[in-house]
């Protein structure tokens, strides 16, 4: 039994590795000619803004730091997204927390913004301090655990009509910095795979995720976070 355990463990990590290599290696070959550097602007117009509060613009919220740094206040909730929708990408960014780590996020597959509340229907690929690398789809977006995965690992609950019905997987790993201290974020989608990487580490991956074109977003909810570096590869 302890054998037969070893071996599937050896296995597991076997094929989560060559999971990376070969998603990466595909997006390296398959991404377009040019990768957009999606800060490069530093101007909050490119973006669209969504809050549950009447009369809070994105400046109340995010600002861009001379040297292009995406800085976000935590408060109000909302979310400042890219205008263009993509389906298959690699998306490489940085984020740190201001102060004490609390909550955000990056949305990715963003299809539409449900009515009195600030989270779209989405991929969230969790920053919540300790919760960092969960990915969960919110509002029904369909984002079913791999088969096998653990029981205390699986997602799925209705969240009421803040967050609608909840699907997805909770990290393998935690691999966040110390506090203060900046994080690599790879993100690889491509069709019903999405595969998260922090620091060099994969975290969490999906196989059959809902394969939807969608918005970009980074979410305000809860502290002081700033992002940096986002470089975003469309595979064709």
């Amino acid at each position: 039994m302890r054998m037969s355990k070893r071996r599937g463990s050896r296995r597991h990590r076997m094929f989560l590795f060559c999971l990376t290599c070969a998603c990466f290696t595909h997006s390296a070959v398959l991404t377009a000619a040019e990768p957009i550097h999606l800060f490069a602007d530093k101007n909050l117009r490119q973006w669209q803004f969504h809050t549950d509060q009447a009369g809070i613009k994105a400046e109340d919220v995010f600002a861009f730091t001379e040297e292009g740094t995406l800085t976000c206040k935590g408060q109000p909730f909302g979310w400042l997204g890219t205008k263009k929708m993509y389906r298959n990408f690699r998306l490489a960014a940085e984020y740190r927390w201001v102060g004490e780590p609390t909550n955000s996020g990056i949305f990715v597959r963003i299809t539409r913004q449900p009515q009195n509340t600030f989270l779209p229907r989405c991929c969230e690929i969790q920053l919540k301090y300790q919760n960092n690398g969960d990915l969960v789809g919110l509002h029904g977006m369909k984002l079913p655990a791999p088969a096998g995965t653990a029981a205390d690992r699986i997602i799925n609950r209705n969240g009421g009509k803040k967050i609608g019905q909840l699907t997805g997987v909770k990290k393998l790993t935690d691999a966040e910095s110390e506090k203060g201290s900046w994080n690599s974020l790879e993100i690889f989608c491509h069709n019903g795979l999405i595969v998260v990487v922090e620091n060099g580490k994969m975290v969490n991956w999906v196989l059959d995720a809902e394969p939807s074109a969608g918005f970009i977003g980074f979410q305000s909810e809860g502290g002081g976070v700033e992002f940096r570096n986002a470089v975003l590869s469309v595979i064709r």
